[in-house]
C-alpha cells in the first residue's frame, strides 16, 4: 500500500519563526544617528583671571582657610591689609609658619579707671560709710534725702541651736558704759530654762575685745534679761553693731 506523503509543516514553521525573530531583532538595533546641522556640542571653556587681581583672590582664599576662630581677630579674617609675601614665606604652605590661637592672652584692658569712693578695707569699716560727705543714700536716686539710723548699742538675735530658727530680735539701747569704738559681731550660747538663764553666756565667736566680749556678757543677762524673755531652750545670741 503507498505511503501519503505529508507536508512538513513543522520545519515550514519553525522557519518562519527565525524569519520574524530576526526581523524583530533587526529593527530594535538603534542605527548611529548623526548631528543635527543647527545643533552645538557642548564645551567646557575656562576663564583666564586678570593678573592684576590674583593677589586678592589668594587673600579671600586664605581667608576661607584660616585656621583662627572667628572671635578672635587675625590678619585674614578682620580688615586688616595682608600682604601677599607674607603668604609665600614657606614652601610646605601659607599657613606653615601660622600659630592657632585658642585663647585670648590679655588678661586686663589697660585701662586705669580710677574708683568712685575709697574702698574700705574692711567690714567695719564699711559701717562707716554713711557718715562720709555724699554718702550712696539711694542707689540711683539722689534726690531721695536719707534718714539717719536710730542710734543703738548694738542689735541681738536669738537663734534656737537645734534648729536655726531665729526666734527673737531685740535693738539694744545705747547705754552709758557700752563698748567705745569699732567692733566685730559676735555669737554667745547660753540656755534658758522655765526658771530663767542657766550659768553664764559662753563666748563661741569673739568681738575681737576682750572688753566687749566681758560686757555683753553680763550687759545681755542682767540688763537685757535674757533668761525671761525666752522659753526653755538652748541658744546662740548673736550681737552686732
Amino acid at each position: 500500500m503507498r505511503v501519503k506523503q505529508r507536508f512538513p509543516w513543522v520545519a515550514v514553521s519553525a522557519v518562519a519563526a527565525t524569519l520574524v525573530v530576526g526581523i524583530v531583532a533587526w529593527l530594535q538595533i538603534p542605527s548611529p544617528g548623526h548631528p543635527q546641522p543647527g545643533a552645538s556640542l557642548p564645551a567646557l571653556g575656562f576663564t583666564r583671571l586678570d593678573p592684576s587681581h590674583a593677589a586678592d583672590v589668594l587673600a579671600e582664599q586664605l581667608a576661607a582657610y584660616d585656621p583662627t576662630p572667628l572671635f578672635l581677630p587675625s590678619e585674614m579674617n578682620s580688615s586688616q591689609a595682608l600682604h601677599l609675601s607674607e603668604t609665600q614665606r614657606h614652601a610646605e604652605g601659607p599657613f606653615a609658619a601660622l600659630k592657632v590661637p585658642l585663647v585670648f592672652t590679655t588678661e586686663k584692658a589697660g585701662l586705669d579707671f580710677p574708683p568712685l569712693v575709697t574702698v574700705p578695707a574692711g567690714p567695719v569699716q564699711g559701717l562707716n560709710l554713711a557718715d562720709q560727705h555724699q554718702a550712696p543714700l539711694v542707689l540711683g536716686r539722689m534726690e531721695t534725702a536719707g534718714k539717719p539710723l536710730a542710734v543703738r548699742g548694738g542689735y541681738l538675735e536669738a537663734c534656737e541651736t537645734g534648729s536655726g530658727r531665729v526666734v527673737w530680735t531685740f535693738a539694744l539701747p545705747e547705754a552709758a558704759d557700752g563698748p567705745q569704738g569699732d567692733w566685730q559681731p559676735m555669737e554667745l550660747l547660753g540656755a534658758v530654762s522655765r526658771f530663767g538663764q542657766i550659768g553664764s553666756l559662753v563666748v563661741t565667736v569673739s568681738s575681737g575685745s576682750d572688753e566687749v566680749d566681758e560686757y555683753f556678757c553680763s550687759h545681755l543677762a542682767q540688763k537685757i534679761r535674757i533668761g525671761e524673755r525666752l522659753p526653755p531652750g538652748f541658744y546662740a545670741f548673736r550681737v552686732g553693731p
